[in-house]
């Protein structure tokens, strides 16, 4: 996608959803929605907002007491306070990426019945890779901006963000155990309402390897040591895997395809 000018313009006022297992790379596909325009959502940047621009209210003064505890923010608050946010004026105005919301049907039937999504993003990424990229690749997210990286995909200076400077930093639990438990939680309790979610939206996968009949420059490719890094797929067939400058071109093409393309046809 070349003409950046005309996609902003396409996808402006878009409300769009980020969807996908823990590690897939919901926040670095949102961070590409942001730089189109878009306002990047997720419920960690809702509810933060909420108690900074309104710490007096009762819901602002429950998700603190959680967050202090370092607990999971329970429905009853979150869910309105990340409504209430997707109603601010930027997000109307110019639209939005939500990312990691909703993650249960209960979250989902609020959302769709509030809200007309116009696109939902699956990223499709093989298990194997999820839990080895996350802990064997060394993710790190940098503390400013969120955005991810690992030993396939490293930043230009160690320990430093390409893109704000920031401080990278590796989660506390990006551990196996850890990770594991989100894997599992993500299939018995996410993964189930997508079919849900497609009766609803507009729902486009996006994955992150490469097909054997599609023509991809080297340098969109992840590499390990060198070499073009290949993954066993969940089908058990093994394939190339695209980097972050490979996935932004996906999804651009993607988003060309979805809001320009048609368009042109009328």
């Amino acid at each position: 996608m070349e003409n950046m000018e005309e996609l902003r313009a396409a996808i402006k006022g878009k409300k769009t959803l980020v969807f996908g297992p823990p590690g897939c790379g919901k926040g670095n596909r949102s961070k590409d929605l942001e730089a189109l325009g878009l306002v990047h959502v997720s419920s960690g940047i809702a509810l933060r907002a909420k108690v900074r621009d309104d710490p007096d209210s009762e819901l602002s003064k429950k998700a603190v007491d959680f967050m202090k505890r370092g607990e999971l923010v329970p429905d009853d608050i979150v869910v309105p306070i990340i409504m209430e946010h997707l109603n601010r004026d930027e997000c109307r105005k110019n639209g939005f990426v939500l990312d990691g919301f909703p993650r249960t049907k209960d979250q989902a039937d609020v959302l769709f019945s509030q809200v007309g999504i116009d696109l939902v993003l699956y990223l499709d990424v093989p298990h194997k890779f999820l839990l080895y990229g996350i802990v064997e690749g060394n993710r790190r997210l940098c503390v400013d901006c969120a955005t991810g990286y690992s030993d396939f995909d490293p930043p230009r200076k160690e320990g430093v963000c390409d893109k704000c400077a920031g401080k990278l930093i590796k989660r506390t639990d990006d551990n196996v155990k850890t990770v594991e438990n989100r894997l599992k939680l993500y299939e018995e309790q996410t993964k189930l309402f997508l079919r849900d979610i497609e009766i609803k939206a507009t729902v486009e996968i996006l994955p992150i390897t490469v097909s054997d009949e599609e023509v991809i420059d080297d340098k969109y490719l992840k590499k390990l040591k060198g070499r073009v890094y290949w993954v066993q797929t969940d089908q058990g067939s093994k394939a190339r895997m695209l980097n972050l400058e490979g996935m932004k071109k996906r999804l651009y093409n993607l988003l060309a395809e979805t809001f320009i393309v048609p368009a042109k046809r009328d």
